[in-house]
């Protein structure tokens, strides 16, 4: 009997022809995720992947490294033995004996499907009646029994095998308090007893790069996470104004970065200058369409790098009406200074959703510090919410254009975030 860890996913198995290619992208990612832990081997069987631990200390660290893997439906810990109906039968016998007595020897893997119970569950053992069931899947269909007749033969025999116990044994279909899993496929039995749910979505790397517009606020670095749940490389440019604001921005995306890089395992950042497009638009062009100029400066400068780069779009966080940048006039604008799609995860959503997605995958704490973004410098007293596109141009035809676009990207920093 071995300690395994089984992974399955969902959306990867509708693929069809490209199946296969999502699952190499998914073993890599997950080979990326665990770099640091001790694996015998990863293998890729029949809609599943089993990894085999080495160190049964680590696996802890196992569920929290799987927990950044975006493909993973849901993850189990348990055990491989033989497809052999009398072997799989005096397994399960046995184990649930030994949690029936309390006993949480049973291995490793078993040990920690205690400690991941939670209180209410963790105390059927105390209970004067313990229910379980039997859900059996057979993958292999040239099995000699089929999963119902699997689920009741061995059934049978664990009431019969603890008929000592039988006062504190009953099966329960459906909310048991032991869910035996058993999985037939490829000559071996896979038996767990708890599914914990993955990120879902689709491996890294499978549907390109993208290029995001990164800020220290709560919108961007949640719509970036969001691309990646799509199986999209994300790389990211942060326009700043520093030296005349201060390095906090900078510092809070770059930690920003370190978070959203578990789930991607290494990122580029590009540290983009705006404070000379800034100056110049301050001193030549309409007060109260700063925001808008600055804005299409910005996909200018991302457009470039996105093509040079090879992402295929842009992604902001931004949310239709949040702020006078955002309203419909004004995103429209902003499209109109560059051709490259502009993807914007968030357009329907409300602050509190962000904030609350913000929590769920660690970037709340570093978008709650204060700070000074470029967008905060030369703010216009009453910035324009309709901006028509003419207007935009004509205050831009003031302006050097091309010459700022490329001193902003010569004077640009590469840094780079690994695993």
């Amino acid at each position: 009997m071995k300690n395994i860890i089984i992974i399955h996913y969902a959306e990867i198995a509708l693929k069809g022809e490209n199946r296969r290619n999502f699952e190499k992208k998914l073993v890599e990612n997950i080979k990326l995720g665990l770099k640091n832990l001790s694996c015998e081997k990863i293998s890729r069987i029949s809609g599943r992947i089993l990894i085999y631990p080495k160190d049964n200390a680590e696996i802890k660290k196992f569920k929290t490294a799987l927990n950044y893997v975006f493909g993973i439906s849901h993850f189990s810990f348990g055990w491989e033995i033989s497809a052999d109906l009398e072997e799989i039968k005096i397994t399960l016998a046995e184990m649930l004996k030994k949690r029936i007595a309390g006993n949480s020897s049973i291995s490793l893997c078993g040990d920690y499907f205690e400690q991941c119970r939670n209180a209410q569950d963790g105390n059927f053992i105390k209970k004067k009646i313990v229910t379980f069931r039997i859900t059996a899947r057979r993958a292999e269909k040239n099995f000699p029994k089929t999963s119902e007749e699997i689920n009741r033969e061995i059934g049978e025999y664990v009431l019969e095998k603890l008929k000592v116990k039988s006062e504190k044994l009953k099966v329960k279909l459906k909310n048991p308090d032991i869910n035996c899993f058993i999985e037939i496929v490829e000559g071996k039995a896979l038996i767990y007893f708890e599914k914990i749910k993955g990120q879902g979505g689709l491996p890294v790397g499978t549907s390109g790069k993208v290029l995001s517009l990164i800020s220290s606020g709560f919108d961007s670095p949640v719509a970036a996470w969001r691309l990646m749940k799509r199986g999209a490389r994300v790389d990211f440019i942060h326009f700043h104004s520093y030296p005349r604001t201060g390095k906090a921005s900078i510092n809070n995306v770059k930690n920003l970065i370190k978070i959203l890089n578990k789930y991607q395992f290494n990122s580029t950042l590009y540290l983009a200058p705006l404070l000379d497009i800034q100056r110049e638009i301050f001193s030549k062009c309409e007060e109260r369409l700063r925001i808008i100029l600055y804005r299409r400066f910005m996909f200018r400068i991302a457009e470039a790098l996105a093509w040079k780069i090879g992402a295929g779009a842009l992604v902001t966080g931004e949310s239709l009406g949040q702020v006078a940048s955002q309203t419909l006039e004004n995103i429209g604008v902003a499209n109109n200074a560059v051709s490259i799609p502009i993807f914007r995860p968030f357009i329907g959503a409300d602050k509190i959703e962000i904030i609350d997605e913000a929590k769920k995958i660690g970037t709340y704490e570093f978008s709650s510090q204060p700070y000074e973004d470029c967008c905060s410098l030369f703010t216009p007293r009453h910035p324009a919410t309709k901006a028509r596109l003419g207007q935009v141009e004509f205050e831009e035809s003031k302006l050097d254009s091309e010459k700022l676009i490329k001193e902003a990207i010569e004077k640009m920093e590469k840094v780079e975030f690994k695993n």
